[in-house]
C-alpha cells in the first residue's frame, strides 16, 4: 500500500448467546450469522457462493447466490428467509457440471440492483447472469476451451445477460422477465458482474443503471492468447456500461437503442451510433457504489489489480483507466526500460512506458491504489498467486452514516484475500485522509480471516451485512501473502456485524465512548410538511448535524446548523417515512426517531 499497511490482531473477547464480541482498531463489535439451510445433501448450511447483498426499502436483504442461480430474502432482524426466485431453469447448462468438461464461468448469478423507487411506483428489480455457452463452431468458440493454471491459448466463451423483473408488491413474488441487454461476452475468469442504480435522476431527468464488465481474464491463464479488449471501445469488454432503467422512444434497430442512453459519452467507430460504454481501460472491477460527496453524487469503483495495483476509481464518464496499458498510478513501475525482468508485461503484453501511455490517452489515475509497489517488488509471474502484493478487492460500498464514530464518509472495501478495508476520505473525497486516526496509515483493517464477496450497510449504520464466499480457491486466495491458504470462515453464510456502543459484563473496556445522549431535545411536527422544527436544550454542543434517510437507507439531506433552535427545510423531500438522526459537535448521536412528511 501507499504507506504501511497496519495488521490489527482479530481478538476475541467473549461468547454470549450466538454472538461473538471482537474488536478492531480498538472499536468493539458483536457478529453473528444469517443464513438458509443449504439444500443439497452433501453439504450443511450456507449458501452456495452469493454474490450480491444489498439491503432494500422493505428492510430486506436481497441476495444472489452465483452458482445455484437463486435470488434469496432474508429479514436482517430474525434471520426469517426465502428464495425468492430461482433461475437456475435459465441457463443452458449445470453450473456444477458444464458441457464437455469446460470450466465453469466466474461467477453464475451475479449484480442485483433494486430501482430507488422499488415501493412507489417503479417496482424494478435488475439482475446479471451468465446463461449459455458457445458452442465448438463459429466464432467465437469452445473448440480449445480447456481450464489451465499457466499461459495457454484455450479461451473458454459464454453469453452473459442483464435482466429486469417486475416486483409485485401483494405477493412479493418477481415476475414479468424484459431482457435490458443480452449477449454480453461471458467468460470462465473476470466477468465483474456487478450493477448499481443513479441514485438520484440524472441530467437527463432519468435514472440509469451502470454494470461493470470484466476483459474475460484476456492474457492469462487459459485465456492467455485471448484479444484483451478494455481499449477498444467498440467492445463491451472491460468497461462500465451505462443503461436505462427503462425503454425509451428510440425505435429498436437490434442494437439495443431503446436501453441506451441517448447522452452516454462514446459512439461506435463504424456505425456512428452510440454505444452503451461510459469508460473503458478496466481489467476486473467487481466493485461499484454510489456516494453523496458534498453537494454532488460520485461513482466509484473497486478493481482487481494483476500482479499488484488494485484500483479504486472515480468513474466519469468516457474516461479512459489505462488497462492494459498501466496498472495502478502512471508511475513505471511497468515497463521494459529497467533492470526488473518481472514488470516487463501487463496481461501478457509488452509494457513499454506506462507514464508515456497515460500522457498520450488522458489515462484517470486511481483515488488509490493498493500496494503501489516499485518494478522491483513485482512479484514474477510463476511464482505463487497467493503471495502476490493484492487484495482482491471484491466490491466496494460508501459509509455515509454518523453511527460509528469517525466512519462517516469512509469507503468499505471488501477483500477476497484479508476481509475488508476502510478508506477515510477527505472532506471533499479527492483522496484517502491518511491523518484520520493516530497510525498514520491509509487503510484501516477489519475481518481479517475472512473471504468476502460484497456487504451492505443497515439503514441505521449500526449494522453491516457481508456475504462470505463459499471457498478460498479461486486465484484471490483468503490467507493473505504468506504461500499458504487458509479456509475461510464461515463460508457461504451472511456475516451480521453490529457496532457496540456499550460491552457485556465482563468484557474488556475500550476508552470510554462518549455516551448517546437522551435529553430534552424536542424534533416536531410529526407529520411534517415544509419543515421540521428541532429544539436543542441541556448540555448540547453545536455545531449539529442533520442526517434524513428513506426507507431504502439512501441519505436525502445532510445539513449542518450552529444554533440550539433551527429549522431543517423539506422543500426538496418527496412524501414518505424517513429516519431522522441528530448529532452533535462530538458526532454522538442525540436523537433518532422517524418522520412521515406528507404533502403541503
Amino acid at each position: 500500500m501507499k504507506k504501511c499497511l497496519t495488521v490489527l490482531s482479530f481478538i476475541l473477547l467473549s461468547i454470549i448467546g450466538y454472538g461473538q464480541i471482537v474488536s478492531f482498531n480498538g472499536e468493539y463489535f458483536k457478529i453473528d450469522t444469517l443464513y438458509p439451510l443449504y439444500d443439497i445433501p452433501s453439504h450443511n448450511k450456507g449458501l452456495s457462493f452469493p454474490w450480491e447483498i444489498t439491503y432494500g426499502p422493505d428492510d430486506s436483504l436481497w441476495i444472489t447466490e452465483a452458482h445455484r442461480y437463486r435470488i434469496w430474502k432474508i429479514h436482517p432482524g430474525n434471520k426469517g428467509n426465502r428464495v425468492l426466485l430461482d433461475l437456475s431453469s435459465f441457463t443452458t447448462f449445470n453450473y456444477y457440471n458444464p458441457p464437455n468438461g469446460y470450466p465453469a464461468p466466474q461467477g453464475g448469478l451475479m449484480g442485483l440492483a433494486l430501482h430507488p423507487l422499488l415501493l412507489s411506483g417503479k417496482p424494478y428489480v435488475y439482475v446479471a447472469m451468465v446463461y449459455d455457452v458457445y458452442p465448438t463452431t463459429g466464432t467465437p468458440n469452445n473448440s480449445y476451451c480447456s481450464g489451465s493454471g499457466s499461459v495457454t491459448n484455450n479461451p473458454c466463451y459464454y453469453k452473459t445477460k442483464i435482466i429486469r423483473y417486475t416486483y409485485d408488491l401483494v405477493s412479493h413474488s418477481l415476475g414479468s422477465p424484459t431482457i435490458v441487454m443480452d449477449n454480453l461476452m461471458g467468460s470462465n475468469d473476470h466477468n465483474s458482474g456487478r450493477l448499481k442504480i443513479s441514485p438520484v435522476p440524472e441530467s437527463d431527468g432519468k435514472y440509469h443503471l451502470y454494470y461493470t464488465i470484466g476483459d474475460q481474464g484476456a492474457g492469462q491463464f487459459n485465456n492467455g492468447l485471448r484479444t484483451n479488449n478494455a481499449q477498444n471501445k467498440d467492445v463491451y469488454e472491460g468497461k462500465v456500461l451505462r443503461l436505462n432503467t427503462e425503454t425509451d422512444g428510440d425505435s429498436d434497430d437490434g442494437a439495443f437503442s431503446q436501453w441506451i442512453p441517448n447522452d452516454n459519452p462514446v459512439q461506435n467507430s463504424v456505425s456512428g451510433k452510440i454505444n452503451a460504454v461510459y469508460s473503458y481501460g478496466h481489467r476486473n472491477a467487481q466493485g461499484l457504489v454510489w456516494a453523496h460527496i458534498g453537494s454532488q453524487f460520485v461513482l466509484f469503483n473497486s478493481e482487481h489489480g494483476d500482479k499488484s495495483d488494485d484500483e479504486v476509481n472515480v468513474i466519469r464518464a468516457g474516461g479512459n483507466y489505462g488497462w492494459p496499458k498501466v496498472a495502478g498510478m502512471c508511475d513505471d513501475n511497468y515497463n521494459d526500460t529497467d533492470a526488473n525482468p518481472n514488470n516487463d508485461k501487463l496481461a501478457n503484453q509488452t509494457i513499454h512506458n506506462e507514464r508515456s501511455f497515460c500522457s498520450a490517452n488522458n489515462i484517470a489515475e486511481p483515488l488509490f491504489s493498493f500496494f503501489n509497489v516499485n518494478g522491483s517488488a513485482v512479484p514474477s509471474s510463476g511464482s505463487s498467486n497467493y503471495t502476490w502484493p493484492t487484495i482482491a478487492p471484491s466490491s466496494i460500498d460508501y459509509y455515509d452514516k454518523f453511527y460509528i464514530p469517525g466512519w462517516n464518509n469512509s469507503l468499505l472495501v471488501t477483500s477476497l484475500k484479508l476481509g475488508m478495508y476502510r478508506l477515510k476520505l477527505k472532506t471533499d473525497g479527492s483522496s484517502v485522509d491518511s491523518s484520520s486516526t493516530a497510525q498514520i496509515t491509509d487503510t484501516i483493517p477489519y475481518l481479517h480471516e475472512y473471504r468476502i464477496r460484497d456487504l451492505a450497510i443497515a439503514p441505521t449504520g449500526d449494522t453491516l451485512f457481508l456475504a462470505i464466499d463459499s471457498s478460498g480457491s479461486t486465484s484471490g486466495p483468503t490467507g493473505g501473502f504468506t504461500g499458504t491458504t487458509i479456509a475461510t470462515k464461515t463460508p457461504g453464510y451472511i456475516l451480521r456485524m453490529i457496532y457496540l456502543t456499550i460491552l457485556p459484563e465482563g468484557a474488556k473496556l475500550p476508552p470510554a465512548p462518549k455516551p448517546e445522549k437522551i435529553n430534552t431535545t424536542l424534533v416536531f411536527p410529526n407529520p411534517a410538511t415544509d419543515h421540521i422544527h428541532v429544539l436543542c436544550r441541556d448540555f448540547l454542543q453545536a455545531p449539529f448535524h442533520v442526517q434524513m434517510f428513506d426507507m431504502s437507507g439512501r441519505n436525502v439531506l445532510t445539513q449542518t446548523f450552529f444554533a440550539n433552535n433551527f429549522d431543517v427545510p423539506l422543500q426538496n423531500i418527496r412524501e414518505g417515512l424517513y429516519v431522522f438522526r441528530l448529532f452533535d459537535a462530538q458526532g454522538t448521536l442525540v436523537i433518532i426517531k422517524k418522520i412521515l412528511v406528507i404533502s403541503r
